[in-house]
């Protein structure tokens, strides 16, 4: 079985720590979305606390959603194409780098390796994500989701709806995911509250 990869933390350390003295503070609401050319100038953003989602700008689906320290904005860099965008999933701490301040910063104490790692762990992030959803059918689909939502931290379960968590990410028809999980909570396999909220998963079987 195929593995996720793993988070490159300590280039994410390097990196914030050595951008960190020359950033911006923002002021990120819940649902705010960020452009990628902060006040004009195109800008890499470091992410410190909070939750965040980046979705594709052409369909908006969410392919992923952070919690821990991370930073974003080094493909756009050195690319025009700006095929994602920031959303703020709650209240979020976040700074904001121009972009030639940065590329000074991180030649300057020799960080273009600590960069390679993090954009290779977003690049296989994205492929890791595809194989679980591209091409497979609609109940694995569903159940990889819910076992995601169920991973995550239960004061994040209270807030987040079991269908909008599963279509925003996969685009799937609501009544394909509906009957999937009725379902399955029908047989006990999950079990959430009124309105979709806190689910518990107890385990999944094979699709019937």
């Amino acid at each position: 079985m195929v593995q996720a990869p793993t988070r490159p933390a300590a280039a994410i350390d390097r990196l914030l720590n050595a951008l960190t003295p020359h950033a911006q503070t923002l002021n990120v609401g819940p649902r705010k979305r960020l452009t990628w050319d902060n006040g004009g100038r195109p800008s890499v953003f470091l992410f410190l606390d909070g939750e965040i989602s980046v979705s594709r700008i052409t369909d908006g689906i969410l392919v992923a959603t952070v919690t821990e320290p991370h930073i974003f904005g080094f493909s756009e860099m050195f690319s025009s194409l700006r095929g994602n965008i920031l959303r703020a999933e709650t209240n979020c701490l976040m700074l904001s780098v121009d972009n030639a301040r940065a590329e000074q910063t991180i030649e300057r104490f020799g960080l273009w390796r600590d960069v390679a790692e993090l954009l290779s762990f977003h690049n296989n992030s994205m492929l890791y994500r595809d194989m679980q959803i591209v091409n497979q059918r609609t109940y694995p689909i569903v159940c990889y989701y819910l076992l995601e939502l169920d991973r995550l931290p239960e004061a994040t379960k209270e807030r987040v709806n079991i269908l909008s968590y599963i279509q925003e990410r996969t685009g799937l028809s609501r009544s394909s995911i509906l009957n999937i999980i009725s379902s399955l909570k029908t047989d006990k396999c999950i079990n959430f509250e009124r309105g979709g909220y806190k689910l518990k998963v107890y385990g999944l079987p094979d699709e019937p």
